[in-house]
C-alpha cells in the first residue's frame, strides 16, 4: 500500500478513535456535571452603612503579662492548655483559640495570646485532640464539645468575668466556633478569623477554580482541576458543616476577612453569616474586611495594621460594642465565582481505581511481556517484529501522555491553590497534555492497523503479549478520555 494511503487510513482511525474516547469521556464524567457560576450574591452594602477603614492604632494600656500551663478534660482524655493572663487583679474577658484545619498544637497561638493579655483579656491557647485527623477523623462535633469543654474551664476562673467568655476561631475554626455556640449558652461571643462557611472540598474547589481562572488558564483545564478533587470523597474533605448554623447563633460575633484570603470566598462566606445571624434575629455582629491580607490577616509578614487592636477592643468594650454603630468596616472584597458544590466521583474515578489503573499498567506493560519473553523467543512468527514494535510505541505513548496529565494535575492544583502559576505555564501544560494523548491515540491507530493485518500467524504467546499491551493502550486512553482530555473545548 501506498504511503499516502497507509497514512490515511493512520489518520482516519486516529480521527475516529478521539471522537469516540471524547464522546466516552462524556458518558463517564460524574453527574451532573461541574460547571462554574459567576459570583452573584448583593454586597453587604445592601442596607447597612460600610466605612472607608478600619482601626489601625494599638491599644494604649499595656499590661504584663502571667503565663501557666494547665489541662482541661474532655470526652475521653484531656488537652493541654496555656492560659495567658493580665498580671493585674480584677475579672478580665476571656477567649479560647479554636484551630483551623490539621494537627493543632497550642504554640501556634501564644503570641496572639500574649497580645490578647496584654490589651487585658485572658487568652487560652490549648492542643487540638490527639485523635484528630485532616483526612481520617475530622469530627466538627468533637471539635465543638471540645471548646465547650474550654470555655467552662475560662468561666470558672477567679480572674475571669464569666459572661464575656468566648471563643475565637480561624479558617476550619470558623465552622467549630459557630457550632459550640449555637450549643451552649455559657459561650459569651464568637470571632471568627478567615471563618470557613463551606465544606473543604467545596472551598478547595474554589480556591482552584479561581486562581486558575486569575491567570487565564484553558477552561478546559480548569474543570479538570476540579473534576480532580472530586476524587477527594475517599477522604474527609467532602464533610460539610450542618447548614444554617450561623442563624443558631445569638452571641455578639465579630467576622473578620482578608480581602485577599485565597483559601475561602471572603465575599461569600460573610454574606452567608450575615444572612443566617438575621436570619435569626441576630443584630449583635460586626464584619471586618482587611485590605492585602491573607487568609491568616498577615499582611507583608506581619499581622495586618489594626488587626490584633479590632478584635482586643472589641472584646474589652463588650457589652457595648455588641451592636456595632459601623456593622461593616474595611473595603468589601471582589469575588469572581461562587464556590459550587463538586460532584462525587464515580467508583472508578476515585484513589482506588487510579491505584488499581497503576497497577495493571505496570503488570500489563512490564510484567507479562517479560514472562512471556522466553516462549517469544522460541516460537517466531512471521510479522511479529513490527507489530511488537508498533505495540511497544503505542504502549509508551500511552504511558507518557498519562504520566504527563498526572504531573499537569500536580502543577494545577499545587500552583492554582497557592497563586504561584502563570498563563504561559498552564496553557503549555495543557498543550503538551492534550499533544501526548493524541499522539497516544495515533500510535494506538499504527498498533490495531498492523495487528489486524499481521495478526494471523501470530501464536499463543504473541497473542497474550499483544493483548498485554493493548490493554494497557485502551485503559490509559479511557483514563485520559475521564478526564476530559479528548473534550472539544480548550
Amino acid at each position: 500500500m501506498a504511503r499516502w494511503k497507509q497514512a490515511l487510513v493512520v489518520a482516519s482511525v486516529s480521527a475516529a478513535g478521539v471522537a469516540v474516547l471524547s464522546l466516552l469521556g462524556d458518558l463517564l464524567a460524574p453527574k451532573p456535571s461541574w460547571q462554574p457560576r459567576p459570583y452573584a450574591l448583593p454586597p453587604l452594602t445592601d442596607s447597612i452603612a460600610v466605612a472607608d477603614a478600619v482601626e489601625e492604632t494599638e491599644p494604649a494600656r499595656q499590661y504584663d503579662v502571667h503565663r501557666e500551663e494547665t489541662t482541661v478534660d474532655v470526652v475521653g482524655g484531656e488537652l493541654s492548655a496555656t492560659v495567658f493572663s493580665p498580671d493585674a487583679p480584677g475579672r478580665f474577658p476571656a477567649v479560647a483559640f479554636v484551630h483551623g484545619a490539621g494537627a493543632g498544637h497550642g504554640e501556634s497561638h501564644f503570641w496572639l495570646g500574649e497580645q490578647f493579655a496584654r490589651a487585658g483579656i485572658v487568652a487560652v491557647a490549648y492542643d487540638k485532640r490527639d485523635d484528630y485527623s485532616y483526612f481520617w477523623n475530622r469530627d466538627f462535633d468533637q471539635l465543638a464539645e471540645d471548646a465547650i469543654a474550654v470555655v467552662n474551664m475560662m468561666r470558672a476562673r477567679s480572674d475571669v468575668d464569666p459572661e464575656r467568655a468566648g471563643l475565637w476561631g480561624l479558617s476550619e475554626g470558623g465552622r467549630v466556633v459557630p457550632l459550640a455556640a449555637s450549643r451552649s449558652d455559657d459561650v459569651g461571643f464568637v470571632i471568627t478569623v478567615g471563618g470557613a462557611v463551606n465544606g473543604p472540598l467545596r472551598n478547595t474547589a474554589w480556591s482552584v477554580h479561581e486562581g486558575l481562572a486569575a491567570d487565564d488558564a484553558p477552561e478546559g483545564a480548569r474543570s479538570l482541576a476540579v473534576h480532580v478533587l472530586g476524587g477527594g470523597y475517599l477522604f474527609t474533605l467532602h464533610l460539610d458543616p450542618p447548614p444554617g448554623v450561623w442563624s443558631r447563633v445569638h452571641q455578639p460575633a465579630l467576622v473578620i476577612y482578608g480581602n485577599d484570603d485565597y483559601l475561602v470566598p471572603p465575599a461569600e462566606s460573610s454574606r452567608v453569616i450575615v444572612d443566617d445571624l438575621r436570619a435569626g434575629g441576630n443584630t449583635e455582629y460586626a464584619v471586618r474586611f482587611f485590605a492585602d491580607a491573607d487568609h491568616g490577616l498577615r499582611q507583608d509578614g506581619g499581622p495586618a495594621p489594626g488587626y490584633v487592636h479590632t478584635m482586643t477592643d472589641w472584646i474589652t468594650r463588650l457589652p457595648d460594642t455588641s451592636a456595632a454603630a459601623e456593622t461593616v468596616a474595611g473595603a468589601l472584597p471582589v469575588q469572581r465565582y461562587a464556590s459550587t458544590v463538586v460532584p462525587k466521583a464515580p467508583w472508578y474515578g476515585g484513589v482506588y481505581a487510579l491505584a488499581a489503573t497503576v497497577v495493571l499498567t505496570v503488570v500489563g506493560a512490564a510484567a507479562i511481556p517479560a514472562v512471556m519473553r522466553r516462549r517469544i523467543r522460541a516460537a517466531s512468527a512471521p510479522g511479529w517484529s513490527m507489530t511488537d514494535r508498533s505495540a511497544r510505541w503505542a504502549t509508551r505513548a500511552a504511558v507518557g501522555a498519562f504520566a504527563t496529565l498526572w504531573a499537569y494535575i500536580g502543577v494545577l492544583i499545587g500552583l492554582g491553590y497557592t497563586r504561584n502559576g502563570a498563563t504561559v505555564v498552564y496553557q503549555l501544560g495543557w498543550g503538551l497534555v492534550r499533544a501526548a494523548s493524541l499522539a497516544a491515540v495515533v500510535l494506538a491507530a499504527v498498533m490495531l492497523i498492523r495487528a489486524v493485518r499481521g495478526g494471523s500467524g501470530l501464536g499463543r504467546a504473541h497473542r497474550v503479549v499483544l493483548a498485554s499491551r493493548s490493554g494497557v493502550v485502551v485503559l490509559l486512553l479511557l483514563n485520559l478520555a475521564y478526564w476530559g482530555i479528548f473534550a472539544p473545548q480548550w
